[in-house]
């Protein structure tokens, strides 16, 4: 049978032949009991980074083979993604006075090219916040609300631009690139700091005594 190790502990009972996909379902449910998540997969030493794709899930793993995990826990993936959003806000705020800045200089050759390619960078980053969230929710941190109102500031704006691209109106659409998209995003940020300090605070107090 497979030799399956997680976080080095080795792990019997496993039969073969099983796919990946059929060992990840088998396995994450019990880690998630206890607030944690496949971060790494290993098959036979080697690496791999893509295992939640396809044609990794579909492999078929045979008795000599030799399967390790590593698991990270929920809340540390709570902060390092927002972490990650809060490193990416200002790029995000950066890249929005800089289409503004081209749009007022007629420096950019094609203006709904770049606006669009804000857009896919803001998608992302509701992406990233909502897994965050939902990590969050997972250790007991519950009404952050780091998607409602701030997420719903930013399609107000986009909105704004969208009507100024459609009707070629660059003196408008730069000003709201540059002043409004701004002001939402640094108050997106400031809520998601708040949020990464309750989740901090989470994570470093005592467990509740059970009388």
């Amino acid at each position: 049978m497979p030799t399956l190790r997680v976080d080095s502990s080795l792990i019997p009972g496993v039969n073969a032949p099983i796919t990946v996909d059929a060992l990840l379902s088998a396995v994450e449910p019990v880690l998630g009991q206890s607030g944690r998540i496949v971060t790494a997969l290993r098959i036979n030493g080697v690496d791999e980074p893509a295992f939640r794709e396809q044609d990794v899930l579909e492999r078929s793993l045979v008795g000599v083979d030799e399967i390790d995990l590593d698991t990270t826990p929920v809340g540390l993936m709570a902060l390092q993604a927002l972490d990650d959003a809060l490193r990416y806000l200002p790029v995000l705020a950066g890249e929005a006075r800089q289409v503004a800045s081209g749009l007022r200089g007629a420096q950019v050759a094609e203006p709904r090219m770049a606006i669009g390619e804000l857009a896919d960078n803001l998608a992302l980053m509701a992406a990233l916040v909502h897994t965050a969230d939902l990590w969050a929710r997972q250790v007991g941190l519950a009404g952050g609300d780091w998607l409602g109102e701030d997420v719903a500031a930013v399609e107000r704006v986009a909105g704004s631009i969208e009507g100024a691209v459609s009707a070629e109106d660059w003196v408008n659409a730069a000003d709201a690139l540059e002043y409004d998209l701004s002001s939402a995003l640094g108050a997106w940020q400031v809520r998601l700091a708040e949020g990464r300090g309750q989740v901090e605070a989470l994570l470093a107090a005592p467990p509740l005594s059970v009388a």
